[in-house]
C-alpha cells in the first residue's frame, strides 16, 4: 500500500470541523486537501489532527482530529517526487495542477451549477476557463463529471459527548453516509484509534465484526 501523509494546516482543520451535508461539501474538501498536499508550504503545521492518502486496492483519504476520524474515497493517482506530491486523473491523463485545482474549486462553489440545464451549466464552465485561462473544455467537464458521479463512501468515527443519549446516540460510533435521509449509526462500546478505523476499511485486511445483542 503506498502511504501519503501531512498534517493538518489551520484553516483546513476548520473545515473539516464543518458538517458534511453534500457530495459538493465532499468535493470541495477532496480539491481544498489537494492543494495542501501540493503546496510548497505544506511544512506549516498547527499539530491539530493528520491526513493520509492510502492508495492499493483501498483507495482513500483518511482524516484525523482529536474527536473524530472520517474517510471518503480517493479518486485521483498520486506520486511523490523528491519531497513534492503530484497528482494525477488516469481519465483524461490530466495533471491536477494549483491552477486546475482552483479552476475546479470555482466551479463547484457555485451554488446549484450541477442542478442547471446543460446548457447553463456549460456556459458557467466556459467562463470559469476563460478566467484561469484553460481552453480544454473537454478535460474540465470530464473531471467535473467524475467528482460529481464517483461513489464516495463516506464514513465517520465520533466520540460525541454533547449528544450522547444513550443507545440512540451512543458515545462512539461510526456515521455510514451522509444524507439525512440515508445516513445510519453504528454504536460502538469503546473508543477506538485511527489504526482501528483504517483497518476497518482495509479491504486486505481481517474483517471487523458487528456483535448483535
Amino acid at each position: 500500500m503506498k502511504v501519503y501523509k501531512v498534517k493538518m494546516r489551520d484553516f483546513l482543520n476548520d473545515k473539516i470541523n464543518k458538517p458534511i451535508r453534500e457530495k459538493r461539501d465532499i468535493i470541495l474538501l477532496l480539491l481544498e486537501t489537494i492543494k495542501i498536499f501540493g503546496s510548497s508550504e505544506n511544512n506549516v503545521f498547527d499539530e491539530k489532527g493528520q491526513i493520509t492518502i492510502c492508495v492499493d486496492k483501498m483507495s482513500r483519504i483518511f482524516y484525523w482530529t482529536e474527536s473524530k476520524y472520517f474517510s471518503y474515497v480517493f479518486p485521483f493517482s498520486v506520486e511523490q517526487r523528491n519531497g513534492h506530491y503530484k497528482f494525477y486523473d488516469n481519465l483524461t491523463e490530466c495533471e491536477l495542477n494549483d491552477r486546475m485545482i482552483s479552476l475546479l474549486i470555482s466551479i463547484f462553489r457555485q451554488d446549484g451549477i450541477l442542478g442547471d440545464s446543460l446548457e447553463k451549466a456549460m456556459d458557467t464552465i466556459i467562463e470559469s476557463a476563460e478566467e484561469y485561462e484553460y481552453k480544454d473544455i473537454d478535460t474540465i467537464w470530464r473531471l467535473i463529471f467524475k467528482l460529481w458521479y464517483m461513489e464516495d463512501g463516506y464514513i465517520r468515527y465520533d466520540c460525541d459527548l454533547n449528544n450522547e443519549n444513550g443507545d440512540r446516540h451512543p458515545l462512539y460510533h461510526f456515521d455510514v453516509n451522509y444524507s439525512s435521509g440515508v445516513t445510519y449509526k453504528i454504536g460502538l462500546r469503546h473508543a477506538i484509534n485511527g489504526s482501528d478505523f483504517q483497518d476497518v476499511l482495509d479491504v486486505k485486511t481481517d474483517c471487523a465484526y458487528l456483535n448483535f445483542i
